[in-house]
């Protein structure tokens, strides 16, 4: 089996770090030469390798079903001159997959009793897990469940006829607003989910205020985010918001405003709260919980101390996490079952909502979930809204026709590059104009931002009014990319659209490395020390770097003193979660890719929050809108499990 994975290796199909995952668990594990044994050993090296490979797709276990064996590491849509499917089915002595588990049940290196065995795999429900994954992902089952369980007995739970005061018509709530704060007062856990503009973080402050109103003032609460970009933009949502509320000055100052990383909030990489050492808070609520991967919320849920309240805050259609875990995507399964009778009977006394009453049976988490869909960013006029609506829903032609019919969003399409019959010369002529195009309007749309730059450097020294200005030309537009790599990915179009800039005497540079007057950067390493995490984004400007710090407030560092980043012309989509930008550009690639989905160009649509522009072809956008990504996790399986 080693032979062929080193094969498969060399033509790129899987990684070296699954190949050499694989020979480390079969060297330490094997367990004789005769047939039964060989065939033992082959498979416990394949699940090895598909194990790793699974989780680098983002899945947190591999569901052992027949249909894989057709398509082990993506291999039944590659076309390769060896039949690597036939050899591996051959050196497991083509064992159906019902009886991979009964065969390795007794292995050294799995366990089908993880609370009571370590072993680096487990198996549970038809499915194989990393051991330390699948105990992440209890963790976190066990956390939503005793939750459930707390909630019932909740010695604080406020009367119906408080709640009704505190979310009575003078809030400027919409009844989905309503019903979001009725489910989160009432529980100790509960998910806010919702498009752009539906009033997430308007909803959570109101929530807060009730909260503190029910409590006299006296709960500790905190505000976190994933990145610090995400964690800027909800403490200015949350400043927004109480500024359109009439409180007293008393209540007010009950109400936190700063949102931190939640790594600081764990305080920093070795994770100073944890189990032993709780967190000193009573009600905790974490924006863009999409954004949050399995490990991550395993360690969070765990430094809880048990009487608090979690609110999580995020977009069930947006793209999972960059690591495994899909969290929000397995509790917005549960939405679909409506709300239990007895909580729609709660619901419409408090909210004077008329809800329905749902005879569905259904798990009890559903009543801790609510989903605001009125979005006040996107009416039935805006052209970003139907287009988002039309990728949710999958009408794929549609979407795409959408471009010629509505204002406010615009196609560039690569292949009008075939008009009249041309053809290039080669693949990499057709690339380079694809390139030209989106470096062409890139030059076009950061020129203002960086001759209000050259303007205002006029000046000896530069106000706090100077950057507002220069920062709020540089958002009005971003550049968003499907990849990393590649002509068309963040990493070459970023020197490519500096190159253009250049040729414009709009920048200058020796070495596109060099710290020039305008650069944008985004910082990829968190350094609690300087202050600025994964995400922030700065404007290099007289010899500094300026960094955002919630609305109108900025502050300048050192070029020496900015931890690890990257040049952000251009931003991938998954880094853009959190931000908005007036003008979104999103660019595919020429070729389909994994990476593409609909959760993808949903994901980049909604960044904008006037215009959109994509660069694509007609297929690639349509393969893109048709294709779901959903990961494989057992979150969903344990959670209506007895565990």
């Amino acid at each position: 089996m080693l032979e062929i994975l080193a094969k498969l290796q060399q033509e790129n199909v899987i990684t070296a770090g699954d190949y050499h995952f694989a020979k480390m668990i079969a060297e330490k594990c094997e367990e004789g030469t005769d047939k039964s044994s060989r065939t033992k050993n082959n498979l416990t090296a394949l699940l090895a390798a598909l194990c790793n490979y699974s989780h680098q797709q983002g899945n947190t276990c591999l569901f052992l079903e027949e249909q894989i064996k057709s398509n082990l590491f993506g291999l039944a849509y590659r076309a390769l001159e060896q039949d690597y499917l036939q050899q591996i089915d051959e050196k497991i002595g083509y064992l159906p997959v019902a009886q991979w588990q009964q065969i390795l049940k007794s292995h050294i290196a799995f366990t089908t009793e993880p609370k009571t065995k370590i072993a680096p795999f487990v198996f549970q429900f038809n499915a194989l897990y990393f051991y330390r994954v699948w105990q992440d992902e209890y963790l976190v089952a066990r956390y939503l469940k005793s939750a459930v369980k707390n909630s019932k007995v909740l010695a604080e739970q406020p009367d119906t006829k408080i709640i009704h005061q505190l979310i009575g018509e003078n809030t400027g709530l919409n009844q989905g607003q309503k019903i979001a704060i009725a489910t989160a007062l009432r529980q100790q856990f509960c998910l806010i989910s919702g498009g752009p503009g539906t009033g997430k973080t308007y909803t959570v402050a109101r929530l807060l205020v009730a909260l503190q109103q029910l409590h006299q003032g006296k709960l500790q609460i905190k505000l976190a985010a994933p990145t610090g970009k995400a964690a800027a933009r909800l403490t200015e949502s949350i400043e927004n918001a109480l500024q359109q509320m009439t409180l007293s000055a008393k209540l007010k100052h009950c109400i936190p405003t700063e949102a931190m990383t939640i790594h600081r909030l764990l305080g920093g990489r070795s994770f100073k709260f944890n189990a032993q050492n709780p967190l000193p808070l009573d009600v905790l609520v974490i924006d863009e919980a999409s954004m949050i991967d399995l490990a991550l919320m395993s360690n969070l849920l765990q430094a809880l101390p048990s009487h608090a309240r979690l609110i999580l805050l995020g977009d069930k259609d947006q793209l999972a996490s960059v690591e495994a875990g899909a969290i929000l995507g397995e509790l917005g399964q549960f939405l679909e079952q409506g709300y239990s009778a007895s909580f729609i009977d709660y619901l419409n006394r408090v909210t004077d909502s008329h809800l329905a009453f749902n005879s569905v049976q259904g798990d009890e988490i559903r009543d801790y979930l609510s989903h605001l869909t009125e979005s006040r960013r996107f009416d039935e006029k805006s052209a970003i809204g139907h287009l988002a609506k039309a990728i949710n829903s999958a009408e794929i032609d549609r979407s795409l026709q959408l471009f010629s019919q509505l204002d406010d969003i615009e196609y560039v399409d690569f292949n009008r590059y075939f008009a009249n019959g041309i053809q290039p010369e080669s693949s990499a002529e057709y690339l380079a104009y694809c390139v030209n195009l989106v470096v062409e309007r890139a030059v076009r749309e950061y020129r203002d931002y960086l001759l209000e730059i050259e303007t205002r450097s006029a000046k000896s020294e530069l106000t706090e009014q100077d950057i507002e200005k220069i920062f709020a030309g540089f958002k009005k537009v971003r550049f968003l990319s499907a990849l990393r790599l590649g002509e068309l990915g963040v990493e070459k179009l970023n020197l490519s659209i500096a190159e253009g800039l250049r040729r414009q005497n709009l920048i200058q540079f020796k070495n596109s490395r060099d710290w020039y007057q305008g650069k944008p950067v985004m910082i990829i390493q968190n350094d609690a020390n300087v202050g600025l995490f994964n995400g922030d984004i700065g404007l290099f400007i007289q010899g500094k770097v300026w960094f955002e710090l919630g609305e109108n407030h900025y502050r300048r560092i050192s070029p020496s003193r900015i931890p690890s980043h990257e040049t952000a012309f251009v931003m991938t989509v998954h880094k853009s979660q959190g931000s908005e930008f007036n003008h979104a550009f999103l660019v595919l690639p020429t070729e389909n890719v994994p990476v593409l989905s609909r959760e993808l160009v949903y994901t980049a649509v909604t960044r904008a929050k006037q215009r959109f522009t994509l660069f694509a072809t007609d297929n690639i956008w349509k393969s893109a809108v048709r294709k779901q990504v959903k990961r494989q996790s057992g979150l969903g399986r344990l959670l209506i499990e007895n565990i």
